[in-house]
This record gives structure tokens, sequence and C-alpha cells, in this order.
């Protein structure tokens, strides 16, 4: 019996060890979840994501990419919740219900998308990664998921366009739940300090017609549903403060422009 055990044992060992192997394998995206709480009103001054860790969007795909259409994307990370936001610059904000026809379809309009591989096993196509995004339409919100929908809860999404900067400004907080363990992502992460998850994130664009293409971090989503794609998401547990000039006091990396 205690031999069987001891096999067992082992062969889980083995099998986590190659599951850990096999995460995502883009070596050229790595980014941190900083650990603090923002107030989700899409107003991305908030001093908890100001000194987050920033990063472009810089794969584009589709058609001819709108002049001007830059983006780039932070996450954070909490107790309850998972954040995210995406600053983007785009002359043209649309999501034109002739073509963004329902929730499903919000992908056709100005619009982010998230997709994260929490099992950090790279299966393309998997039914266990969770993709959801959000649009704005009409001064309504529409959100949707398009993969592991029982695993998210939407809890708080806010858009604000800006038009006279021609900037639109994406904030997101969700619920991710593990399949395995049992856990929501912050429990799993909260005891685990080393956990890694694969994850992309890349914001459609429309300049009123059909879609024309999308920028991406890392790659993933667009072309394919390809966590083998994905770069790679780890989590800082620093509690994030503001020193008493207001200004945002951590040894997190340097706002990324």
């Amino acid at each position: 019996m205690l031999l069987n055990r001891k096999r067992a044992l082992a062969a889980f060992a083995a099998a986590f060890l190659i599951a850990a192997a096999a995460g995502a394998v883009d070596p050229d995206y790595n980014r941190v979840a900083n650990f603090g709480t923002p107030i989700v009103d899409g107003d991305l001054s908030d001093p908890v994501w100001q000194a987050a860790d920033w990063q472009e969007m810089d794969v584009y795909a589709g058609g001819a990419r709108p002049a001007g259409f830059e983006a780039r994307s932070a996450v954070l990370w909490d107790d309850d919740y998972l954040y995210t936001a995406i600053e983007v610059d785009d002359d043209t904000h649309a999501s034109p219900p002739a073509v963004v026809d329902g929730t499903v379809n919000l992908w056709k309009g100005d619009s982010p998308q998230h997709r994260v591989d929490l099992e950090y096993d790279s299966v393309p196509a998997s039914p266990d990664d969770i993709e959801w995004g959000y649009a704005l339409q009409d001064g309504k919100i529409l959100t949707h998921a398009w993969s592991s929908a029982a695993n998210i809860d939407f809890v708080n999404m806010k858009i604000v366009r800006d038009e006279a900067a021609k900037k639109t400004y994406y904030e997101c907080a969700v619920v991710l739940r593990m399949h395995k363990p049992n856990a929501t992502l912050s429990e799993y992460v909260s005891d685990n300090r080393d956990a890694v998850i694969g994850y992309s994130d890349m914001v459609n664009a429309n300049d009123g017609g059909d879609r024309l293409g999308w920028l991406e971090w890392s790659s993933g989503i667009g072309a394919s549903k390809n966590a083998d794609l994905f770069g790679t998401l780890s989590f800082d547990h620093t509690p994030f403060s503001v020193n008493p000039k207001g200004k945002a006091a951590t040894a997190w990396a340097a706002l990324k422009r």
C-alpha cells in the first residue's frame, strides 16, 4: 500500500512538472500583476494604476491599421478580483449596432478581449481557457464570455471615451475561478506566491463599418485561440502604498510608455 502511494505521488509530481514546463512559451512577453485595489471608474490616473506594469499592445493583425491606433494595458489583483486596464489612442470610436448585433459579436466593434490559461498548460483552443470582452454601444456596456463562461463573474466594467483627446479608457474587475483546485484565482494566488498563468489581451478597431483589425499583447486570441502563443502573467504580493505627498511609493516596475 505504501509503495503504491509513493508511486502515485511520484506520478503526480512528474505530471505537475510536465504541465509547469508546458506553460506559455513566448519569452518576449512577461508581465506582472501588482497587488492593489483601484477605483473602477475609467480614470486610469488612479495611483495604483500609475504604478502598474504597463506594456504596449504591439502585435497588429487584420486589415489596414487605422492611423494613430495604439494601445497599452496593465493588470492588477487583490484578495477578491483581477483588474485590467487598457488605454487606447483611436481617432474614431465605434460599435455600430448593424455590425455589433449582440454581445457575442461585440468583438466586431471597438472593444478589448482577454484570455487566460489558468492551468498554464498551453493547450490550443482549450475549453478551460477563459475569454471575455466588453464594449460600449449607445451608452450601454455590453459584456460577453466566449469560453468557460461559468468560471467568470463580471463585477464592474467602465469605458470612458475622451473625444477631444481621441482616447478610450477601459477598466474591468472580474472574478476568475480555477478549474482545479476549486478556488478563485485570487485565493489560488494568495496561497501560491510563485503562481503564473498564461495571459493575452487585445483591442479591436472599428471606424464605423466592419472591424478593421486588432492590436494584441503577445498573441493567441485574434487569429486563433492558442495559449501556446500567450505571454506569462505573474503576481506581486507587495502591498501598494502612497507616500505623504500622494505619490506612489513602491518598488514595482516603472510605468512603461
